[in-house]
């Protein structure tokens, strides 16, 4: 995965990390035992903001995809006013899931295959043979059960629990920080999909630190030595909990961008002052988006837990349009680049996979450039010993 800061934190800077030089690991289970993802996908990606889309993935009315979260199926749609919604994808009749495609173009309505119950692109039931006669049932009291959607940067992020904080309240200081740049201009220039055998919480931790740039990653190291950059945002902050954590790394020499020689050509994303031009930004934003800015293209993780032992990746990039419409537009530099690093990653991650499931290894000890693992770590331990 992409390396976020490894860097310790400089003497003085706010806010500080949970680290202390006797920290240990969590013990193996925490990455194998069902039990703790059940709990897991309960408190973390059914109660908090996930990133589940571009906007420009819906551009139209009765536009749709499907999406897997956790065990659950979510329906998102764009309506004739242009609002997306979200639903559970699940009859209120019998249970039966009602959209079986993973995505698809100008629907009208959504008819459930069992026994025909029909619902309108904004959930309403609309229609129900044979329920006339029935006692107590009025059809707008079993429309599809709703998902809360809301809009950020040209994404579209969902959230399970009914009621809460919105998605500025949770995640607004995170937004601040990249209010200069136009995200949500950005479009689509290439994306990969990949199956690891890997726990999410390894992928996350491997993201949050670049301890192992230097032997897995040499092409990466060579860019942004592993030593350059900082951290600037922790889970754990001072007066209250964040839901992002990361900071920057600074290129080397000359360097321009992440990409096979460490040059781009490309546009760089408005908004780049001098400052931004020589460094990249990786964030983990909680729990599952790993967002890395580059000076001239966005790329993003979607880290979707399947089972206590396997993850699915998405790794999408985000170029200006300009470079996207250009007949020069060849962004393989920069995927070819990543696909690389992402497969060393996902080599070692299942590698400690396997290690983390020994009987013999009951935890372990962060080095001084894992601040942003052993953070990640207490703070997801804690919550789940909170929630008991």
């Amino acid at each position: 995965m992409p390396p976020a800061v490894s860097a310790p934190t400089r003497p003085g800077s706010e806010p500080e990390p949970t680290f202390h030089l006797s920290s240990t690991t969590p013990e193996g289970r925490i990455y194998s035992d069902p039990s703790v993802l059940a709990r897991e996908l309960e408190l973390f990606y059914y109660r908090h903001w996930l990133c589940i889309g571009r906007e420009d993935e819906l551009p139209g009315k009765g536009d749709f995809v499907t999406r897997p979260v956790g065990t659950e199926s979510i329906l998102f749609t764009r309506d004739g006013h242009g609002k997306i919604h979200g639903f559970y994808n699940v009859c209120r009749h019998r249970g039966t899931p009602v959209v079986l495609e993973r995505e698809g173009k100008g629907a009208h309505s959504f008819v459930c295959p069992y026994h025909s119950w029909t619902y309108a692109l904004d959930g309403r039931l609309t229609g129900a043979p044979h329920t006339k006669a029935l006692e107590n049932f009025d059809k707008a009291n079993y429309g599809l059960w709703p998902v809360r959607v809301e809009t950020w940067g040209g994404f579209f992020w969902a959230n399970l629990e009914p009621e809460g904080r919105s998605l500025t309240a949770d995640l607004g200081d995170f937004f601040a920080r990249f209010s200069r740049f136009p995200l949500a201009e950005l479009k689509l220039g290439a994306r990969k999909t990949y199956q690891v055998e890997a726990n999410w919480k390894l992928i996350v931790e491997n993201y949050s630190e670049c301890y192992h740039c230097a032997p897995i990653h040499p092409q990466l190291n060579r860019l942004t030595p592993y030593l350059s950059g900082d951290n600037d945002a922790y889970f754990h902050e001072k007066d209250r909990r964040s839901l992002f954590s990361g900071g920057f790394m600074e290129f080397a020499k000359d360097y321009t961008s992440m990409t096979r020689d460490g040059y781009t050509k490309r546009p760089l994303i408005p908004g780049m002052n001098e400052v931004d031009r020589k460094r990249v930004y990786y964030y983990v934003v909680f729990p599952n988006l790993l967002f890395s800015l580059h000076p001239d293209y966005l790329m993003i993780h979607r880290n979707w837990p399947v089972s206590p032992t396997r993850s699915v990746e998405e790794n999408e990039f985000y170029f200006t349009r300009e470079a996207v419409e250009s007949k020069e537009f060849d962004p393989s530099d920069a995927v070819e680049f990543w696909d690389q690093t992402n497969q060393q990653d996902w080599k070692v991650c299942e590698l400690a996979q396997v290690g983390t499931q020994s009987r013999a290894w009951r935890g372990g000890r962060y080095s001084e450039q894992e601040t942003l693992v052993c953070d990640f770590d207490k703070f997801v331990t804690e919550e789940l010993d909170r929630k008991r």
